[in-house]
C-alpha cells in the first residue's frame, strides 16, 4: 500500500505538536510534511528533528491535511489555504466549533471533516505506568475519538479516519455523529457544563483549606467522591445502588444554589450557536 501524503498545519502547536509526533512515527502509512509560520513553532520543529515544509509546496501535493490552529483562526485562514488543496483531497479541523457556525470555507471537490479526542477515561484500564499518567492522551493513554464528515468522499473520508486512529494513538474507539452532536459534546457537556463545575470543585478546595482542613485531604476526599458518584450515577457500579437520601436532599438544595433551575437550556441549539459563537468572537458575546 502505497504512502497517504499528510500535511500538517501549524505543526509547531500545542496541538499541531502532538498530531504530528504521532504521525512520523509510522513513515511504513503516511508521508508527513509540516507547516509552520511562526518562529517560535519553527524552531519547536526543528528542536524535534523535524523540518518545516513551505505551504505552497505541502498543501497542493497532500492527500489529507490537518488543520491545527486556533478556532478563533480558521475562517481568516482557510480562505487563504483550502483553494490551495488539490482536487480531491481531504482536510481535517480539530474542532467543530468552525465546521456547525460555518466560518470554515468549503470545496465541492474536497472532503471535510472533524476530529477530537476524548481524552483517556478513568474507566478505562490503562496498561503501564506511562499510559496511566498520560491524562490528555495521544502519548501512552488509550482514549476514544469522535469524528464527523461535513461534506465529500466517504472513501477519502475513511482514509481520513486512519490518519485520525494515527494521530490521536493509542486509539480504541471511534465515534461518528454530526460536527452538530460533537459541538453538544464539546462546548455544552464538557466546558460549559462539566468544566464549569469542575473549576468550581477545585476553587471548593481551597475554601476547605480556609476552614482548616488539611489540603491533601480535601483532594483525597473530593476525587475519591467524584470517581465513586459517576460510577454511580452512569450505572458502572453493579446493581445501580442509589445515592443515599441525604445525598439527594443535597443535590436538590446544590441544583438551587450553585447551578440554575433552568441549566438544561444549554442543550437547546439557539444556546449552543450562542456558544460558539461567542467563543469564536469573545469580542462580540452573544450570550
Amino acid at each position: 500500500m502505497s504512502q497517504i501524503q499528510v500535511c500538517v498545519m501549524g505543526a509547531g502547536g500545542k496541538m499541531g505538536t502532538r498530531t504530528s509526533n504521532n504521525l512520523v512515527q509510522r513513515p511504513d502509512l503516511f508521508h508527513v510534511t509540516l507547516v509552520e509560520n511562526s518562529p517560535k513553532g519553527i524552531e519547536s520543529i526543528r528542536q524535534r528533528g523535524l523540518d518545516v515544509t513551505p505551504e505552497s509546496e505541502a498543501i497542493p501535493k497532500a492527500d489529507i491535511v490537518v488543520f491545527a490552529v486556533p478556532d478563533t483562526m480558521i475562517r481568516k485562514l482557510s480562505e487563504i489555504y483550502v483553494p490551495m488543496l488539490r482536487t480531491g483531497a481531504g482536510m481535517i479541523i480539530l474542532d467543530p466549533a468552525a465546521a456547525v457556525a460555518r466560518e470554515i470555507v468549503l470545496r465541492d471537490d474536497c472532503t471535510f471533516g472533524v476530529a477530537h479526542p476524548c481524552h483517556p477515561s478513568y474507566f478505562l484500564d490503562q496498561d503501564t505506568f506511562e499510559a496511566r499518567q498520560d491524562r490528555f492522551g495521544g502519548v501512552a493513554g488509550k482514549q476514544d475519538v469522535v469524528v464527523s464528515k461535513i461534506q465529500g468522499d466517504d472513501a477519502r473520508f475513511q482514509q481520513m479516519v486512519e490518519v485520525i486512529r494515527q494521530m490521536y494513538s493509542p486509539v480504541m474507539n471511534v465515534y461518528e455523529m454530526t460536527s452538530d452532536q460533537i459541538a453538544f459534546l464539546e462546548p455544552t457537556l464538557v466546558e460549559v457544563l462539566g468544566a464549569s463545575c469542575l473549576y468550581a470543585m477545585a476553587e471548593t478546595v481551597e475554601k476547605a483549606v480556609e476552614k482548616g482542613i488539611q489540603r491533601e485531604a480535601a483532594v483525597s476526599f473530593m476525587t475519591g467522591h467524584i470517581y465513586n458518584l459517576t460510577a454511580n450515577f452512569l450505572g458502572y457500579i453493579p446493581g445501580k445502588p442509589p445515592v443515599s437520601d441525604a445525598c439527594k436532599v443535597a443535590i436538590a438544595i446544590g441544583n438551587r444554589l450553585v447551578l440554575r433551575d433552568d441549566w438544561k437550556r444549554i442543550w437547546d441549539d439557539d444556546v449552543l450557536n450562542k456558544v460558539i459563537a461567542t467563543m469564536l468572537h469573545p469580542d462580540k458575546p452573544q450570550i
